[in-house]
């Protein structure tokens, strides 16, 4: 049997949990995403792989699976119960793929294919279609897979592209290049790649050297940084090895200030590794190094002058703000008032304008993670970048639009914190201040939807109002008629957190019960579910603006979706900050915070008999009016992609505005959340 990457994770797991309570086979289920039938024929195969590293595996139903030591007293060594060296490890196809790149790069003639079949453990027709997709992967470097009968695989193209491509496949992964221990348990398989491509590389004095150079000249950097780096610099020194040196690059000229910093800093970089091989002193070895420096993500903003740094730090704050501006459109709450989010955008935008000048790619390694757990968000930023890149004159990569989407992510776990519904509890406790005191931290970290307003004794509870009070907890039994009071120890064990746990979500779900929390999780509400045929009306007469959102508005309070006063909060956001919700040629989608009376996520469409204007100069007039409102700041995600999708589309916009009846926008609606799924 074999251990793939969903055992060897399973198994880490479980060693990870050994003092904590067992697992369910559902839990288990639910964090990797597959059948219970599934993980119970996952255990029975990791069984033997624990018990060779001095573990016991138990099940049992009702209560769960875990494991025990064999033997408490015997320490397992990792370096000599590796999993490898009794089970075969099964590379997924992304690694397959990073694999043939490696191997036919390395290899100054061509490799046969036999030979990569051999080396990867799959069959030739794996192999083939593994090719398919490394061929695909290579055009977006403007490199090509070539092949001949008898002869066997190769890559052509510029050597520039061919570091980059290599660059790109080793640094999704962060290396110990203090290690560099292949058999080292838990070690990535990038990471394995890497460590055999530069086995005959001075990794470690270049890693070494390259951050004492960082170091002395003050330079603000993470750990990626430096990762990219180093592997940059080992593939480049490996390359002149293999007899591969630039001839061309893209583009060479830095004409700012900053230039004269990283030339003198890579040339310093390119003499010292000279002693490994001479050609790194070439200027064209020299410049690949600023270009590579430019991608790291080191920041060289310090390097500046006053006046360089002024403008940047304006150009980046407008930029910022166009950006932030543009999004709120789509994601239904203002974010212009949060200046960590606008702060934390100008200072990854510094460098990005410099990285969009020259043309240099930024490599994000967390770009797959990002795109799979924040893909509405992502794809919300990604059509919303175009006023940046008009302003810049270039395209952004999805690399830097991923690392904006975590900007935007960020901002809106804090919107959630910020806006987090909590019961407000009095905590009674007779046992003194610091039994007190540790209860109330206790219950706050595991609860963090308790907001304890007060800590009193039993001798001031008869003098307290509780009339804004929506539960007591108390360490004394107390009977009161008029509010509800839990009865807790003063010291909690696990098992009555627990209990206290399930009680205190009671009162919390009796208290919020007008939000429709079923409907508030991501992804699960699609536009074909909010977009119906109550909340869509045809050639509607309206006078103005205000008029158009208000009918807009009824529709959504008329099925139950907002309160009244949200259709007054949207037209007081368009009086606030101006027509920033028309978002096309004659298309507006007024919206406003949750918190302005949202009951769950909701959206209508309505079109104007005779369009109306809501004072935009490049839009201007509306004839249909979208209103939306989302219970948070995320489950409302899908619904807006969908929707997007469609105003993009002009087939779609001619059938919106000249359907005859609803059940044209009704199918359209089906029809993008039906290709969202598939997509």
């Amino acid at each position: 049997m074999v251990l793939n990457v969903r055992r060897q994770e399973l198994i880490k797991i479980l060693e990870a949990n050994i003092h904590n309570a067992p697992l369910t086979i559902h839990k288990l289920s639910n964090i990797f995403g597959v059948s219970h039938r599934t993980i119970r024929y996952d255990l029975d195969i990791v069984d033997d792989a624990l018990c060779k590293k001095g573990f016991i595996l138990h099940k049992k139903a009702n209560k769960g699976v875990w494991v025990e030591n064999t033997d408490s007293n015997v320490v397992v060594d990792s370096r000599t119960s590796s999993l490898t060296e009794s089970y075969d490890y099964v590379l997924s196809k992304k690694e397959r793929c990073n694999a043939i790149i490696v191997y036919i790069l390395d290899r100054k003639a061509p490799i046969a294919t036999e030979y990569l079949a051999n080396k990867l453990i799959v069959s030739r027709s794996t192999l083939i279609a593994d090719l398919e997709r490394v061929r695909i992967f290579l055009e977006k470097y403007n490199l090509l897979l070539c092949s001949k009968r008898g002869l066997g695989l190769w890559i052509e193209g510029r050597e520039e592209e061919v570091r980059k491509t290599l660059v790109e496949i080793f640094a999704n992964s962060v290396h110990d290049f203090s290690s560099m221990d292949i058999s080292e348990e838990g070690c990535a398989y990038e990471a394995k790649l890497f460590y055999e491509y530069a086995k005959e590389i001075p990794v470690k004095e270049i890693a070494e050297f390259f951050i004492k150079v960082i170091e002395e000249n003050h330079l603000p950097y993470n750990d990626f940084s430096i990762n990219y780096m180093i592997i940059s610099l080992s593939v480049q020194l490996q390359r002149l090895h293999r007899g591969k040196q630039l001839t061309k690059l893209a583009s060479h000229v830095f004409d700012d200030h900053s230039s004269v910093f990283l030339n003198e800093l890579s040339t310093k970089i390119a003499v010292n590794l000279s002693q490994y091989n001479e050609h790194f002193r070439n200027s064209l070895e020299v410049a690949f190094i600023t270009f590579q420096l430019l991608s790291s993500k080191i920041s060289f903003f310090s390097q500046l002058d006053e006046n360089e740094k002024n403008a940047a730090n304006i150009l980046a704050l407008s930029l910022a703000e166009i950006f932030v501006k543009s999004c709120q459109k789509w994601l239904g709450d203002i974010y212009s008032e949060d200046e960590e989010l606008l702060y934390g955008l100008a200072l990854h935008l510094q460098p990005a304008i410099q990285r969009a000048k020259y043309g240099i790619k930024l490599t994000n390694p967390m770009l797959p993670q990002i795109r799979e757990q924040y893909y509405e968000l992502f794809m919300i930023t990604m059509k919303t970048v175009k006023e940046i890149e008009q302003k810049l004159g270039t395209e952004l990569s999805e690399d830097e639009i991923g690392y904006l989407t975590i900007h935007f992510g960020a901002a809106i776990e804090r919107k959630k914190i910020r806006s987090l519904k909590k019961l407000k509890v009095l905590l009674v406790c007779g046992n003194g201040i610091g039994t007190a005191k540790l209860l109330s931290i206790t219950l706050k970290s595991r609860m963090p939807y308790l907001d304890i307003t007060k800590i009193i004794s039993m001798y001031e509870w008869k003098q307290q109002d509780l009339t804004n009070i929506d539960l007591v907890i108390s360490t004394i039994s107390l009977k009161v008629k008029d509010a509800a009071v839990l009865h807790v120890s003063p010291i909690l064990s696990d098992t009555e957190i627990q209990v206290i746990e399930n009680q205190i979500q009671y009162f919390y779900n009796k208290k919020f019960t007008s939000v429709d929390k079923t409907s508030s999780q991501k992804g699960m509400t699609a536009l074909k579910d909010v977009l119906l045929s109550e909340t869509v009306e045809l050639d509607v007469k309206s006078d103005n603006w205000e008029e158009a959102i208000a009918v807009a508005g009824r529709l959504l309070v008329d099925t139950g979706g907002i309160e009244t006063r949200y259709i007054d909060s949207m037209i007081n956001c368009v009086k606030k900050i101006g027509p920033y919700i028309v978002i096309a040629p004659g298309i507006a989608m007024p919206h406003s915070r949750p918190e302005d009376g949202v009951k769950k996520i909701c959206l209508s469409m309505v079109r104007l008999a005779t369009p109306v204007s809501f004072s935009s100069l490049k839009n201007d007039p509306v004839d249909l009016v979208f209103a939306f409102g989302a219970v948070d700041y995320e489950s409302h995600f899908r619904v807006l992609s969908e929707l997007w999708q469609i105003l993009n589309d002009p087939s779609a916009i001619k059938i919106l505005r000249s359907c005859k009846d609803k059940t044209q926008i009704l199918a359209l609606a089906s029809c993008y959340s039906a290709k969202s799924v598939d997509e």
